[in-house]
């Protein structure tokens, strides 16, 4: 399991209920949130237990960090446990760090093929209202997953912190974008001439042939690509920190201004997808052409609603200043015209707020409509709108086994299957839910909630059996009538139990299955024409 504290970097962005907000938002999926907790409050109700904490952080004045501390716990993939033990698992990651008497609200998501919990935890003591920031809290909680692993038996991650933090922060880039970062590119392309410089000039020569330039910033050196991405010098060897560099050629030379054209022949870093398997030159170029319009729609739109509401400000200022003018040529007493202009002043500051909450407004819905996307994240959005190509470029991603009970055809080794929604037109965009970003579409068929990644619909526990029979049949008219049933045991039986009461022309790949199941056929003895409904579409 992976455990990982989200810095929350500003006071203003340390919104509790801004948090909760957002984390037990559905987002129109049907098993997003699957379980929410409230602990050390007065009440388990989720409104009142949110008024109680911002009532406790208001409480302390003096605190000037953040207040809220953001504890995201994920499990592999395909592992799924119990509610009472992710509770268990909560505590024990709330008291190692020191959070068990604060309050706070844990959110279950479910809406991925990696099960993982959010934990909004009040940093501030409920009763000495003091604030708590854990000493080496990655130490700890990097132990306390290794012990989780071991008493679950769930797969072992490797939990040994990276002492180069952009060196981490680039990888976790890679890995949430998919996008090559500038570290990887200059460890794979140059860093080998780089080291081989022997003088100030040549380093500048060799870095100007690859687009790249180093740049006194702080304490240390920057290297900077063309496009103006920079990366810290050390944190991509650290024989290029300042130190070792200076010792090796002397003090620092800016580069001398040469007369020789390099830059023709250059090497230079372009972002481009970490996929190998798949040609995704064309999905990407043709990504960086959306997101080059949205850039521009949007810095246009901005433009003209900042000139409306000037112009309505400047109008509202004219109409506040024709308005006084005309009290001042009342003839009336002082207090008259002073309650006048009272009014008017009012009216003033009502029109105003009026126009900027408009502007506010108008301003985030262009923001929404024209927001830039992640490479992953558009792939995912054209997958949901029966892009084969962004699916197949997304399953590309996926890596290792899944362990999760699944429902799979007998000879399944290729990914024949991947894009079956979109050539028969068994399910349509309107029904998709969401698509994930190694390609897992989630999407509602009868009572069931399907979970397909191409090669197997993924079952999660606790189904119902009704959700079983159509998540069965979806698997017949995807696969055929000869399933392969992986998972624990009590779910292989389930399902032949179901396909025994449902009288489903099927067979299993398993011979012991299949013979409990042909078994349990006997004992249902209902009629041949008798079978589910249709499902719906």
């Amino acid at each position: 399991m992976i455990a990982k504290i989200i810095p929350i970097k500003s006071v203003r962005k340390s919104s509790f209920s801004a948090l909760i907000q957002y984390l037990t938002d559905p987002q129109d999926k049907s098993e997003r949130v699957s379980q929410i907790k409230v602990s050390n409050c007065y009440s388990d109700d989720q409104i009142a237990a949110l008024l109680e904490i911002q009532n406790t952080q208001e409480m302390n004045k003096r605190a000037k960090s953040d207040k809220t501390s953001h504890l995201v716990l994920s499990f592999p993939e395909g592992e799924r446990l119990s509610p009472e033990d992710l509770n268990a698992i909560e505590e024990r990651f709330c008291d190692v760090l020191g959070f068990n008497t604060h309050q706070r609200i844990s959110v279950v998501h479910d809406d991925t093929n990696n099960l993982h919990i959010h934990i909004a935890i009040n940093k501030i003591h409920p009763k000495n209202l003091t604030i708590h920031n854990p000493y080496y809290d990655y130490k700890k909680v990097a132990k306390l997953c290794e012990q989780i692993e071991q008493e679950y038996s769930l797969t072992t991650v490797n939990h040994e912190t990276q002492s180069d933090k952009t060196s981490r922060i680039a990888q976790e880039i890679e890995v949430r974008t998919g996008v090559e970062s500038l570290l990887s590119w200059i460890k794979c392309e140059a860093l080998t001439v780089i080291k081989d410089a022997d003088n100030w000039q040549d380093l500048h020569q060799v870095l100007e042939r690859h687009g790249l330039e180093i740049k006194e910033r702080g304490n240390g050196f920057v290297l900077v690509a063309n496009n103006g991405v920079a990366v810290k010098a050390s944190s991509i060897d650290r024989s290029l920190s300042k130190g070792n560099l200076t010792q090796k050629l002397g003090a620092f030379v800016e580069k001398q201004h040469s007369t020789q054209s390099s830059q023709q022949n250059a090497k230079q870093y372009q972002p481009k997808p970490l996929q190998k398997q798949i040609d995704t030159s064309k999905l990407y170029a043709r990504y960086q052409q959306e997101q080059t319009d949205n850039a521009r729609q949007r810095t246009t739109q901005w433009a003209i609603l900042r000139q409306k509401r000037d112009q309505l400000i400047e109008r509202a200022k004219q109409e506040a200043k024709l308005k006084r003018n005309i009290i001042k040529s009342i003839k009336a007493g002082r207090l008259a015209q002073k309650a006048l202009y009272a009014t008017a002043h009012q009216q003033f500051k009502t029109t105003i707020a009026v126009i900027k909450s408009d502007y506010l407004k108008a301003y985030q819905h262009s923001k929404t409509s024209h927001s830039r996307m992640g490479w992953l994240d558009w792939l995912a959005k054209e997958a949901k709108n029966c892009n084969s190509e962004a699916l197949a470029v997304l399953r590309s991603r996926k890596v290792g086994q899944f362990k999760g009970n699944q429902i799979l055809a007998k000879l399944n080794s290729d990914d024949s299957g991947a894009n079956s929604h979109f050539k028969n037109g068994f399910i349509n965009s309107n029904c998709v839910e969401s698509v994930t970003k190694i390609g897992t579409i989630t999407y509602k068929t009868g009572s069931a909630t399907i979970r397909d990644d191409g090669k197997r619909l993924i079952v999660l526990p606790d189904t119902s059996r009704e959700a079983l029979r159509d998540i069965l049949q979806v698997a017949m008219k995807k696969y055929g009538s000869h399933l392969a049933i992986n998972g624990t045991e009590s779910f292989r039986l389930q399902i032949a139990e179901v396909a025994a009461q449902n009288q489903m022309h099927i067979t299993f790949d398993d011979k012991r299955l299949e013979l409990h199941r042909q078994q349990l056929m006997k004992q249902h003895p209902l009629s041949r024409t008798q079978s589910v409904g249709k499902l719906a579409p």
